[in-house]
């Protein structure tokens, strides 16, 4: 008989698979149940309802960010070389859920954690707590710190400017600043150059001074007194201001100010004889303060020859910042303009004398009646004299020997000495001082005398 054959029995069928493989499986199906979770919100199918009804439920609104949680757990065990994929992306956003959930007290989890933590540490500690929470699981998620993260905000905040289209940021601008870009720069040099060019050899009008029914002590004696031509004066105005280019210097003031986050526009241009007045119209909104504190900042950007320069915020009765640069070199005013200009010729009073032009170019005058005591101080050099021989000669060029009477006093005997022999001087110069108390007392005695009779 032959032999049979004999058939060895075979084993249980096993399946044995990588440790890598399974993770792969694993997490697949991990981030799959995310997808699946993300596609409940849709609302679209009665499984996907019902789904959605159960997350809402135990994680209220923030059931929206559990799709991503699984997604992130999904990669984490996928192993792949991928930011996302690391392990504190995973552990991060996951504090990050719960302590949002316990915060806002969403749904049967945040509700249930809430209450067990406010028993130990009351309600206003478990705010505190999630707030930490928050903001632990975002250092986490991102695996970085505070500093890194105000120094990564700055960055962006410098390049945002790179993503954001030119032509829309100008469109904003020009909604928010409708005007300063359109008006044109003016710029006025004042009354003065007109006065200097008129012709001063012509006499002075009779109505063009003070009527003598003003006057307390009118002529007496019967004569006409000639009131001296302005041609004996120097005209001046030889010497001009150097305030370097104009419109170069306005043109660096905005875009220092731009730099600074500051919409401005130079829309004036004052020529004054020893500063520069530039005047700025500023976009609603901007705070004055903001201009003042870069004073040296302008000063730098516009090389101010001094180093300073002076802000006026706002002009008097105007609704702009004056910024005043000093002239790299001065203008000479002569006395001859002052007394010819508008602002002279239609005072009303005797005793109305010339103070010079201010920062905008315009005369400047004053009324010695209303300040009966005068205090005149500087250093050396700095005009004192000056100032002294422009009043007495604005009142010698403007008021008759009656109606006007001088006590000058020179104790130094070389700055009055020169106006002996004026018909304006009650007594000769005075240039010792034991004299200056009898001179005044004679003085106030010739006073009394002519006010009884």
């Amino acid at each position: 008989m032959p032999k049979r054959r004999k058939y060895a029995r075979r084993g249980k069928l096993k399946l044995k698979l990588r440790k890598n493989t399974i993770y792969t499986i694993f997490g697949v199906g991990v981030v799959l149940s995310g997808i699946i979770l993300a596609l409940s919100f849709t609302g679209s199918g009665g499984s996907f309802i019902y789904v959605n009804d159960m997350l809402k439920y135990y994680f209220g609104g923030t059931s929206i960010l559990l799709p991503a949680l699984l997604v992130f757990f999904g990669l984490l065990f996928l192993r792949l070389k991928f930011f996302l994929a690391r392990p504190h992306v995973s552990v991060g956003f996951l504090i990050l859920v719960l302590s949002l959930a316990t915060l806002f007290r969403s749904g049967f989890v945040g509700e249930y954690v809430f209450l067990r933590i406010a028993e130990v540490i009351s309600g206003a500690g478990t705010y505190l707590v999630s707030l930490a929470g928050i903001f632990i699981g975002l250092f986490v998620f991102f695996d970085t710190s505070v500093d890194e993260i105000v120094r990564g905000i700055a960055v962006l905040r410098e390049s945002i400017g790179r993503f954001i289209p030119k032509a829309f940021v100008s469109y904003f601008k020009k909604r928010n600043v409708p005007n300063l870009g359109n008006k044109p720069l003016t710029i006025r040099q004042g009354a003065f150059p007109a006065v200097a060019n008129k012709d001063m050899t012509a006499a002075p009008k009779k109505d063009e001074f003070i009527s003598e029914k003003l006057v307390s002590n009118t002529m007496s004696s019967g004569l006409i007194w000639e009131y001296p031509p302005l041609t004996l004066l120097n005209e001046g105005g030889e010497h001009k201001a150097d305030r370097g280019d104009i419109k170069e210097i306005a043109g660096r003031i905005e875009k220092t100010l731009q730099s600074f986050g500051i919409t401005a526009k130079v829309v004036e241009v004052n020529l004054g004889p020893a500063v520069t007045q530039y005047a700025l119209e500023i976009a609603l909104g901007t705070k004055v303060s903001k201009i003042t504190s870069l004073a040296n900042d302008l000063a730098l950007a516009t090389e101010a020859p001094t180093g300073q320069i002076r802000i006026e915020a706002p002009i008097p009765g105007r609704n702009l910042v004056g910024i005043e640069i000093p002239n790299r070199s001065l203008e000479v005013v002569s006395l001859r303009t002052m007394l010819g200009s508008d602002v002279m010729r239609k005072s009303k009073s005797k005793l109305t004398i010339s103070m010079g032009l201010d920062v905008s170019g315009e005369p400047v005058v004053a009324d010695v009646s209303k300040m009966p005591h005068v205090l005149i101080a500087g250093t050396t050099g700095s005009g004192k004299s000056v100032m002294i021989n422009s009043i007495i000669t604005s009142l010698l060029f403007r008021a008759s020997p009656e109606e006007v009477k001088l006590i000058l006093v020179d104790p130094k005997r070389v700055e009055l000495t020169g106006y002996n022999g004026i018909p304006h001087l009650m007594v000769p110069v005075i240039v010792e001082v034991e004299k200056i108390l009898s001179a005044l007392k004679w003085a106030m005695n010739e006073m009394d005398r002519r006010y009884k009779t």
